[in-house]
Parts: C-alpha cells; sequence; structure tokens
C-alpha cells in the first residue's frame, strides 16, 4: 500500500504573516517556543522591554500549567493519570472541566468529543500511520460513548457490558479523554490573560492553528491573520482583520494526515463513527470569542459538515470560511458587526 504522511505548516505560516502584519509601526517583543504541540509565538508590544520579558514569561508559565493538566501523551500529565484507570470516577483537572463545560454551552457535544484517544491512537498520527482494523475501531467509539461526568468536577467511563481485555487499562482499545481539540484556545486564553494582568495592552499569541490577540496595536493598525489554502502549502488563500480583542482557529484535513491507496485519513474524527469526519477540506472560525471556542468551533463545524457549519455561524453570528470537498469557497460574514472579517485573496 503506498503512504503519504503530512502534518500542516500552519505555525509557521502563521508566524510569516505575522511578521509582515508588524512590519511597519512599533516593533514587538517576539519569543517563540515548542509547546502544545506546536511552536508557539508570543509577540507583546510595550516600551520596557524587561518588563514585557517577565509578561511574556509569565503567559508561558501558564501554557506550561495547561499543558501539564491536559497532554494526554505526556506519562506525567494530571489527565494521563485519569486515563491509566479510567473505569474509577476520579476527579478531572480544572482545564478539563473548563473545556467539558464549554461544549456543553456552544451545544457540539455530538461533533466535539474528548473521549476519543483509543481511536486516535488507532490510526497511528505521529508514529505509524494506521487504517484501523473495522472492529477494533467499532469496539474503540462503542467504549468513548461510555464517558460521563457523575458530577461536575469528575469522570469515569462505564465498562461494556461484554468484556474485552483490549478495553482493560493500558489495553490497545481502552478508553481515555484526549484534549488536543480545546487544549490550544484554552492555553493562548490563559496567556492573554497573564500578559493582560502584566500590564501588556497589545499582543498577538499563535499556536499552529490557533490564534488570539489582545487589545490593538500602537497607531491602531488591524491584526493580520492568514488562512492556509488547504492544498497547496503555504500559499494564503484568505486573511481575517481585526482590532482589539478576538480569536480564530483553522480545522484542516491536511494538518495531521496520511494517505492510503489514494485515500486521505485525517485526524479530525467523527465522535459517531471514529472515521475522519467527509465533506470539508479546511474550516476557520473566527469572530470575538475566546481562543477556546474558536478552537472547539472549528472541529466541531468541520464535522457537522458545509451546511450543518453555514447553519450554525449565521444562528451564533461567528464568521466561518471553509473550502469543501470539491474545492470551492462557502463562507458567513457572521462577525461583520464586530469588525472582524475573513477575506480572499489572490492566489496564482
Amino acid at each position: 500500500m503506498a503512504r503519504t504522511l503530512r502534518f500542516g505548516a500552519a505555525a509557521w505560516l502563521a508566524a510569516a504573516l505575522l511578521a509582515a502584519g508588524c512590519a511597519s509601526g512599533p516593533t514587538p517583543l517576539r519569543d517563540s517556543r515548542p509547546a502544545l504541540g506546536t511552536v508557539v509565538t508570543i509577540e507583546a508590544y510595550g516600551t520596557d522591554e524587561a518588563a514585557l520579558r517577565i509578561a511574556i514569561d509569565a503567559a508561558f508559565d501558564e501554557i506550561a500549567r495547561v499543558e501539564r493538566a491536559l497532554d494526554a501523551y505526556s506519562p506525567t500529565s494530571t489527565i494521563a493519570a485519569f486515563n491509566a484507570d479510567p473505569y474509577t470516577e476520579r476527579r478531572l483537572p480544572e482545564e478539563a472541566i473548563t473545556i467539558l463545560d464549554e461544549v456543553e454551552r456552544l451545544g457540539v457535544g455530538a461533533e466535539f468529543s474528548s473521549a476519543l484517544l483509543a481511536p486516535v491512537r488507532l490510526y497511528g498520527f505521529g508514529t505509524t500511520p494506521t487504517v484501523p482494523a473495522p472492529d477494533d475501531l467499532s469496539l474503540s467509539v462503542a467504549a468513548a460513548r461510555g464517558f460521563r461526568r457523575p458530577t461536575a468536577a469528575t469522570g469515569v467511563f462505564a465498562r461494556l457490558k461484554t468484556p474485552d481485555p483490549r478495553l482493560e487499562p493500558g489495553g490497545p482499545l481502552a478508553p481515555g479523554l484526549d484534549f488536543g481539540g480545546a487544549a490550544k484556545g484554552l492555553a493562548l486564553d490563559r496567556a492573554r490573560e497573564a500578559l493582560r494582568a502584566h500590564g501588556v495592552q497589545a499582543a498577538l499569541l499563535t499556536a499552529g492553528s490557533t490564534t488570539v490577540t489582545l487589545g490593538t496595536k500602537p497607531g491602531g493598525e488591524p491584526w493580520h491573520i492568514g488562512v492556509e489554502h488547504p492544498r497547496r502549502t503555504g500559499t494564503v488563500m484568505a486573511v481575517a482583520e481585526w482590532t482589539g480583542d478576538a480569536a480564530l482557529s483553522t480545522s484542516g484535513d491536511y494538518q495531521q494526515s496520511f494517505e492510503v491507496d489514494g485515500v486521505r485519513y485525517h485526524h479530525i474524527l467523527d465522535p459517531a463513527t471514529g472515521r475522519p469526519a467527509a465533506g470539508i477540506q479546511s474550516l476557520t472560525v473566527a469572530g470575538r470569542i475566546s481562543g477556546l471556542e474558536s478552537d472547539i468551533l472549528s472541529t466541531a463545524l468541520f464535522v457537522r459538515g458545509r451546511d450543518g457549519a453555514l447553519a450554525y455561524a449565521r444562528e451564533r453570528s461567528v464568521s466561518v470560511w471553509l473550502v469543501d470537498a470539491a474545492g470551492a469557497v462557502r463562507s458567513h460574514d457572521g462577525a461583520a458587526g464586530t469588525g472582524v472579517r475573513i477575506e480572499a485573496v489572490e492566489t496564482p
């Protein structure tokens, strides 16, 4: 079988665009560090460089705190301890509770699940790309559906009525929680508030596919965030523009993907089936929303599909820019009244 594996260049693309957007006016203090499975970049404006460095360090401390709590692939994280014994009711970290509550508030629980650790692992993204056996995938999805919250602060997976050793703790199909679809947004929100608490009035924070802003650049110049073409690596097909606090997230079938015999398998899984969601190549959400909201919605609306995503955007007044399976662009300018715009740019 022919196999190809691709990880998106969103982090590099965002950094390049941000540098271009900051070419005029005061120069920000810029710091990039590996975190959250990507490279996180913070650009902060101010006149006191020493104070800015202290603020940026505090922001990265907040990012590290979220990562220590939620990184399902780190054996020392709080959520990894939960996953080691998923059938015993245990207290969840505060960060996990925040994400689960936000998914419920946004009304996207059917499309966004944090209980898909086992199905994601079956595909081997980042390790050995594999098309899961149908029976294994079905069993892991059935186990994932057993996650529940007995109290607001605790969680547990219910055992399936038919026992299977593969579902036991440590087994290849054991259920677990994975907050990778929302951790970036939450971490950037916490980092932004750390900057604000240290007196920073203007900053841009990006973690690959998610970007949040704090305030407005000196002189009033708007922020500019690029949206990558899903089939032309490094090519910008649209640019989002705004001033003040806002957020943007992009989900795409190219960011973590592989192909087997011409079929693309990507990491945005439909919780109902465990299979990659079909019908969209990429979807971007932007608005006067938190980074957590944008992160959750870009994934959930991708799973809903073109028509469902646009209907949600109309109901909730967020901006959506998507490329469907045929390569056609569809959009809804739901945040226009707030000054958040996403506009196409010419591509060769």
